[in-house]
């Protein structure tokens, strides 16, 4: 058994196709599947694999040669294998191919004119079709370089749109950009899997075309240590904001009105919401955070500086405090050796809020949340107008480590936890 081995066809347009390498030489086995050699044609590059088991016995092309598809270019067959009758074949169907080129060659000569005026007349049938294209695609045709008459229409009647036109032409772009990168099949399924673009490799094989080993290559380099740029503060903070609904104002106040009856005169909102704000950071721990060596780092124990009425404070294990604890020390100074905040909370009302985003924000750490609890909502009632308590939230974080799908995810668990604040009260002084 053997096969003559035969130029492939790699395309409906290929005309000629070129030797890159031979993947083995003259005597050496292959096996079923192998690769005997890579082959290139006018778009692509192309392998010929082996048929089956058997011996390169002969090849017929050198590399950098160029013949048509179906040319003979080699015999596969069994080392002891007689393989007369597959040389006569290929010599044939060599001999015929000279043939046939010497004549096609006499035949151009004397068909360039007709061919000439052929494509006068063809020409000038086209400039006589009708293209359904509107003014503004055919200005962005011109200034594009796409031929209106290789654009289908999407418009009215199948007429051609501005839209048509640039989605012409950027597929021609990929396509230009596909043909530039000259890789064997194996080099591109072996990039698609490692995700190597490759337009970053550069080849090694046959007229510098990229091989499977330049793949591997390329994704085992390290990428570059991308260029940091802090931003400015302006550019560092952001800040979401959002509405308590009436039900969950109403519970903040509530439980203000019963910790002043029930725990102490000198409870404020304040001191309520902060016991919703620990809630909220022990559901978005990514906000009891600081960040610092291009490190976001959580941490476990909230530190929460308060800013209000009163000044500035640091309760330190916010989390394990009782309404009575918050009371107590967010009165007092702030002794030299307080943790580092790692959240910060603000009564809007009681301090300057309007200095810009990110003043109220204590680096290193994160985020902050300032309320406003003295707004006012007017609500349409049978009898006229009622006025809801109106309590807006502002939640300022740190770009660096956090994003506004982040905080909205904050606001959200903050508005959750208003709306159980009578609870909190209690449950915080529980073990």
């Amino acid at each position: 058994m053997g096969y003559v081995v035969r130029m492939p066809k790699l395309g409906l347009e290929m005309e000629q196709g070129t030797l890159l390498e031979w993947a083995v030489g003259t005597g050496d086995p292959v096996s079923e599947g192998d690769l005997v050699a890579e082959i290139e044609s006018e778009k692509s590059i192309g392998e010929i694999d082996a048929r089956e088991d058997g011996v390169l016995r002969r090849t017929y092309l050198d590399v950098g040669g160029a013949v048509p598809p179906g040319t003979p270019i080699g015999i596969v067959a069994a080392a002891d294998a007689d393989i007369s009758d597959l040389e006569a074949e290929a010599e044939a169907d060599l001999s015929d191919e000279v043939s046939e080129s010497t004549a096609a060659d006499a035949a151009t000569e004397t068909t360039d004119e007709a061919d000439a005026g052929a494509t006068a007349a063809d020409d000038g049938a086209a400039t006589t079709e009708e293209v359904k294209a509107s003014p503004r695609a055919r200005k962005r045709a011109e200034e594009l370089g796409v031929d209106l008459t290789t654009v289908e229409g999407t418009g009215p009647q199948d007429s051609i749109t501005e839209d048509d036109v640039e989605a012409a032409a950027e597929r021609a772009d990929e396509d230009d950009s596909a043909e530039e990168v000259k890789a064997s099949p194996r080099a591109r399924k072996r990039a698609e899997e490692l995700g190597v673009d490759l337009t970053t490799v550069e080849g090694t094989g046959p007229q510098d075309s990229i091989t499977e080993d330049d793949v591997e290559a390329a994704a085992a380099e390290p990428s570059p240590e991308p260029t940091r740029l802090e931003p400015s503060a302006a550019e560092r903070y952001r800040r979401e904001t959002a509405v308590l609904d009436a039900a969950n104002a109403d519970a903040l106040f509530d439980a203000t009105t019963a910790a002043r009856d029930a725990v102490d005169a000198d409870a404020s909102v304040t001191d309520v919401v902060f016991l919703v704000a620990s809630a909220a950071l022990s559901a978005c721990q990514r906000f009891n955070a600081t960040y610092a060596d291009a490190t976001h780092q959580i941490h476990e124990g909230q530190h929460v500086a308060v800013l209000d009425e009163a000044g500035t404070s640091v309760v330190a294990e916010a989390a394990t405090r009782s309404l009575s604890e918050v009371i107590e020390r967010r009165g007092e100074e702030v002794p030299d050796d307080a943790p580092t905040p790692t959240f910060t909370l603000s009564n809007a009302a009681a301090g300057d809020d309007d200095a810009g985003v990110g003043r109220v924000v204590n680096p290193p750490a994160v985020a902050a949340l300032s309320f406003d609890p003295v707004g006012q909502r007017a609500t349409p009632t049978d009898d006229g107008v009622r006025l809801d308590r109106l309590v807006t939230l502002h939640v300022t974080y740190d770009t660096r480590a956090l994003d506004a799908t982040d905080a909205r995810a904050f606001l959200d668990a903050v508005a959750e936890a208003a709306g159980r604040a009578p609870a909190l009260v209690t449950e915080s002084y529980l073990d």
